[in-house]
Formats: C-alpha cells, structure tokens, sequence
C-alpha cells in the first residue's frame, strides 16, 4: 500500500503524492488539509489542484501509486523465485511494510473513507493483484510439492495466506509483528 515512487512522468505530481502519504500517514485523512500538503511538497494550491482536483483525489492517486509499487515489486519477486520461496518473500515483505511507523497511521487514513467507491476499487485492485501473484506462485509450489499434503486449492489457499497477512497488517496498527512471525505464519499455513 505504500510507496508513491510510482509517478516518474511529473516530479511535482510525483512531490504531492509523496508528501500526501507522509501527511496522511501522520495526521489522518481528517485532519490533513490540502494546504498541508501543498507546504510538505514544496508547491502552490494551484500546482496541486491542477494535478488533484481533491483531497480524496490525491489519496486515490497515492493508493495507485502504492499499488504501482506492489506490482513492481511483486515482478522481481517472481524474478528471483518462484513457487513457495516467492510467497514467502512477500510475506517478509509485507512484515516489513507493517512494521514500518508510518504504515499505521496510513491504513487508519484509508479507513476513514474506505466506503467512498474510488477508494474501495483502488484498494480492490491491489487486492487482486496480490491475489493474482499468490495464485501462481501457489500453482508453482503445489506443482513441485512444496506445500504438504492435502492443502486447497491454490485458489482457496491464495485467500487464506491473504487473510493471514491482511490480519497481521491490521494486528500491526496496535503491534507490529516480530520479526520472522509473518514469514513463520505463512508457511505454518503451507508447507
């Protein structure tokens, strides 16, 4: 869900969507103010409306820039393995993107308008990514006997590891995980 590195076409839109997560993240979508934004980027208000015309807008584009950021990431995953040890590199992944101090305050953010329908098919969409990934990395693992005996379907099993590591990354709000404990989860689950 983090990361806004994704924009490498404007470097001032790429400045508000950085310093958007920043300030959402510390402040929470509430009480983050587009004037906020505009002073941690370094831009005028006209600058940042002419790239967002709202603060929703500028919240939807750092959730797609997140999700730009999970899809290249998850590429060089599959780039350096496959099967099993990719579904557990993302599962260190994402303990480490729960672990970090902004991440927390950045999902209450979001929550605050999860309902609003972009939000939600933003956070669909990387939601489908991830599942995609799992898929075929569970195919891969179920193929070459990774995974122990009687396990679901890589379909059903891709929902379950979400499920883990979605709970574990909203466990993290409070406390984030020890290190290992994601990575452990995950292949108690499979293997």
């Amino acid at each position: 869900m983090t990361g806004s590195g994704g924009d490498r076409v404007n470097p001032r839109r790429r400045a508000i969507l950085e310093a958007a997560g920043q300030q959402f993240a510390v402040a929470g979508y509430d009480r983050t103010s587009t004037a906020s934004i505009c002073r941690a980027a370094g831009v005028s208000s006209g600058t940042f409306f002419h790239h967002f015309p709202t603060k929703l807008d500028v919240l939807v584009g750092v959730l797609d820039a997140g999700r730009d950021a999970t899809t290249r990431r998850l590429a060089a995953l599959e780039e350096r393995g496959s099967g099993l040890t990719a579904v557990l590199a993302h599962a260190a992944d994402t303990e480490a993107e729960a672990g970090d101090p902004a991440y927390s305050g950045l999902v209450l953010a979001v929550a605050a308008v999860e309902q609003d329908p972009r939000v939600a098919a933003a956070l669909h969409a990387e939601t489908d990514l991830v599942h995609g990934f799992l898929v075929r990395q569970l195919e891969i693992a179920g193929r070459r006997s990774e995974l122990r005996t009687g396990v679901a379907a890589p379909e059903v099993l891709a929902r379950r590891v979400r499920w883990l590591l979605d709970g574990a990354a909203a466990d993290a709000l409070t406390a984030p995980p020890g290190p290992g404990e994601v990575v452990e989860a995950v292949r108690a689950l499979l293997a």
